[in-house]
Order: structure tokens, then C-alpha cells, then sequence
């Protein structure tokens, strides 16, 4: 895959750089090569893997029904509507699988287009109507199309890379500050866990402000791209029905590819996930006019 490619290749440029910023700050000898690949090793190979066993590890995860064969109209225009979208856009048929859920909600994961799931609420079928849902159908299919999960999964990877170098540069330059000082001692060498597991946390807020940054951005091109394939005017309604939906689903690694999070507000809008659907809406009439 041309991301998983592309995403290695600069890993690997960012390991050359901080080893270079590593011998000019004269800490060669505090993070030696092996610190280095293990750091790697957190940062990008657990995201590959994450990815690549994403759908695998969704349907043991979520307590729902996987359709290989439709039972019901619904499952059958359910399925028809998928096979079409899919077909418009190039990509193999994703699996479906309906779970259980009190809110209107939809996810997609998977580890290349051609090789993913698209999960529906049992709410969803039950609130929307038909062209509403073949709207949310086609938002999900538009983020498996443009690759978001993995493009997500890579972010992480890479914010991660960087997070643990950092977090044990600085470490380290205090840690010889206080060396240079002569205030050495045991209190010091015995918080230098806690010094670095601070930094981890302070530094990962802070890449998730660009993490959840591409998140909102990719969501209104998920809009956009559903909204070539069902109509804006389709794409609106289905954003204005999920407003009905007031309960939030938190689910370890699937949240960053629902379609609904509507927990939005001024003060922590850095951190969501996805825009408020009122600016999703917004950015549609705006595409229409266009």
C-alpha cells in the first residue's frame, strides 16, 4: 500500500534527523540505537498492526450480526445499496454487520478499500429513512474509498514516533542539566519515570489537536464525496435526522470513524473528532451553491 509505504519511508527520515538532532545535543550517548528501534517499534509498527487487524478485531469486539446472507428486505436493499455505491466507486463490496445501539450511528474500518467493514445501528434502520441511510452508506464508503482509516492509524503512528523522542530528549537534557550542576541525586534519578511519563501525556494532548484536526477535516470530505453519489439535498437530511440521536457511543478504536459525535462547544471543539453537524450542514449548502 502507497500510505503504509509513504508512512515507513518517513519514519525512518524522522529517525535519521533526531539522530542527527541527538549528536549535535550531545545525547548519542543517552538514547543509544537500540532505545531508538524500540521507540520505532511503538510508534508506527503497533499502528500497522492496529490496522491491519482492525476488522478483525471490530467483529469480536461488537456484539452484532454480520450479513453474508440477507434474511429481510432490509437487509437485502441494505446490501443492493452497498454493492452500488461500491461499484460506482471502484472498490470490492466492504462486509456489514448490524449491531445493537440506542443512537443513530454508523462506522467503517478496515485495512484497505478493498478489504473493510461497515457497521450500521440497529437505530439507525429503525429512525432513518431509506434515502437517508443510503446517505450514511455512502459517507462510510467515502471514507473507506479515501483510505481515512489508515490515514488515521499512520497519523497516530507517526505522532507516537515523535512523542516518545521527544519526551526522552527532554528528559535527557534536564537529566544532564542537573548533572552539569552537581544537583545529581537519587530523588532526581528515582523521578525520571515520572518526568517522562508527564512529558508523554503533555505531548500527547498536543498531537492529538492535529490528529482530531484531520479527523473534522476528513469528515466534511466524507460529505462531500456521499454527497456526489446521493445528492447534497440527501446528505443534509441524514446529517439533520442523527441530531435526533443524543446518546454518545465511546468504543475504544472505533469512535474516530462514526459518523455522529455531536459533544461539541468552543471551549473543547480542538479535541473533537468530528465537526458540529450544523457545520457539516453548513459546508453541504455551501457545495451546493457551488
Amino acid at each position: 500500500m502507497i500510505r503504509v509505504s509513504l508512512f515507513i519511508a518517513a519514519n525512518l527520515l524522522i529517525v535519521v534527523i533526531l539522530g542527527f538532532l541527538l549528536k549535535l545535543l550531545g545525547l548519542e550517548n543517552n538514547i543509544n540505537i537500540f532505545s531508538m528501534f524500540i521507540m520505532i517499534m511503538f510508534g508506527f509498527i503497533g499502528s500497522i498492526i492496529s490496522i491491519l487487524f482492525s476488522k478483525i478485531i471490530t467483529l469480536n469486539s461488537i456484539n452484532g450480526k454480520l450479513i453474508k446472507h440477507p434474511m429481510n428486505k432490509t437487509e437485502i436493499w441494505i446490501i443492493n445499496t452497498i454493492k452500488n455505491i461500491s461499484k460506482k466507486n471502484n472498490i470490492k463490496i466492504p462486509d456489514v454487520i448490524i449491531y445493537k445501539a440506542n443512537n443513530i450511528n454508523a462506522f467503517a474500518t478496515g485495512a484497505c478499500s478493498n478489504n473493510s467493514l461497515i457497521g450500521l445501528s440497529s437505530s439507525l434502520l429503525k429512525y432513518m429513512e431509506k434515502n437517508e441511510i443510503e446517505a450514511v452508506i455512502a459517507h462510510e464508503i467515502s471514507h473507506i474509498t479515501n483510505g481515512d482509516m489508515v490515514t488515521m492509524g499512520l497519523l497516530q503512528g507517526l505522532m507516537n514516533t515523535f512523542i516518545l523522542f521527544f519526551s526522552q530528549i527532554i528528559t535527557s537534557l534536564i537529566y544532564n542539566q542537573e548533572e552539569k550542576n552537581n544537583h545529581k541525586n537519587n530523588f532526581f534519578q528515582n523521578t525520571q519515570t515520572i518526568i517522562f511519563t508527564s512529558l508523554e501525556i503533555l505531548l500527547g494532548s498536543l498531537s492529538n489537536i492535529i490528529i482530531m484536526g484531520f479527523s473534522r477535516y476528513r469528515e466534511f470530505r466524507a460529505d462531500a464525496g456521499a454527497a456526489k453519489f446521493v445528492g447534497v439535498n440527501n446528505m443534509i437530511a441524514a446529517l439533520n435526522k442523527l441530531k435526533i440521536s443524543t446518546e454518545s457511543i465511546n468504543n475504544n478504536n472505533m469512535t474516530t470513524f462514526y459518523i455522529n459525535n455531536n459533544k461539541f462547544n468552543i471551549f473543547s471543539n480542538i479535541f473533537n473528532s468530528h465537526p458540529s453537524l450544523d457545520e457539516r450542514i453548513k459546508a453541504l449548502k455551501n457545495l451546493k451553491k457551488k
